[in-house]
């Protein structure tokens, strides 16, 4: 029989993970998976990466969809968008699914951190280059022509051409699959992306990006039910959805300018975790 101590001790590092994790999700659009995966495979938890990962995605997606309402409920998502992002990758999340239960720990592992390090180097130029344009747009816009076109964006002026659709449709079949693989890894993914082929303000960007991933999240986390402890999960559930709407509360009230270096610090933070962990990943299969 386990200790109560010990139960304790578990139960209190899920919650502060959950809430972390959540946190991290609803400030700067992602890095839950980067909390909770390795927080659930830590020695005081002892969870296999296929357990952990289960829970990520079950825990995220509550957090998640708090953060997305909160950011919906303030006119900061692009429901057009988003929906042609989502609705595809619903389908993609199931097949993802699928490829994860037939790699080993160490295999998974090694997705999550091999993809996490080949993308932020990605996801930071993207930011750097939008830094600069928002700069150069400053320079020849006025205050007020930003709100006029945030509204625009907001009421669904804006021309929603056929052809955008498809390419919206095409990249939430890649979204939907590496989320399913990493455990919310696709929100960084989806802001990249947003950030490269619209011109969305960086806070539009960021709920959009939340609510276009809740059905793939959701339909992954119900995928991967079985394989998820249920009783740690709720615990984490529970600090992730307290995080997640923390955290986007904050990032409503942060201007455009620093929630773009919020995300580019978490870019650095967890890039450098990622690969001293794919290192050991590679270790471990290379000696087994």
């Amino acid at each position: 029989m386990t200790p109560p101590a010990a139960v304790l001790r578990k139960q209190v590092h899920s919650a502060v993970v959950g809430f972390l994790g959540g946190g991290a999700v609803g400030l700067v659009g992602w890095g839950g998976a980067q909390v909770i995966i390795p927080g659930m495979t830590h020695s005081t938890m002892g969870l296999s990466q296929l357990s952990a990962t289960g829970i990520s995605l079950s825990c995220l997606s509550l957090s998640t969809v708090s953060s997305g309402a909160k950011f919906l409920r303030d006119d900061a998502v692009d429901v057009y968008t988003s929906l042609a992002i989502a609705i595809p990758s619903v389908i993609s999340a199931r097949l993802g699914t699928r490829i994860a239960k037939r790699l080993s720990g160490d295999a998974l592992s090694l997705i999550f951190n091999g993809m996490s390090i080949l993308l932020i180097p990605t996801h930071f130029w993207i930011q750097q280059r939008a830094q600069e344009r928002h700069k150069k747009s400053n320079q020849n816009s006025s205050a007020s022509n930003d709100k006029v076109q945030h509204q625009r964006y907001q009421n669904g002026y804006d021309i929603f051409e056929y052809s955008k659709a498809l390419q919206h449709a095409s990249f939430g079949v890649c979204s939907g699959l590496v989320s399913s693989l990493m455990g919310v890894g696709g929100l960084p993914l989806t802001m990249s992306y947003l950030t490269e082929a619209t011109n969305l303000p960086h806070h539009l960007v960021q709920g959009t990006a939340l609510c276009a991933l809740i059905p793939s999240i959701v339909t992954s986390a119900l995928s991967r039910i079985h394989s998820t402890p249920l009783g740690i999960a709720s615990i984490v559930a529970g600090g992730a959805v307290v995080g997640g709407f923390t955290g986007a509360q904050v990032a409503l009230n942060v201007t455009e300018e620093r929630l773009r270096q919020l995300y580019m610090l978490s870019l650095v933070l967890f890039g450098g975790r990622s690969v001293i962990a794919a290192s050991r990943n590679i270790k471990n299969i290379w000696f087994k």
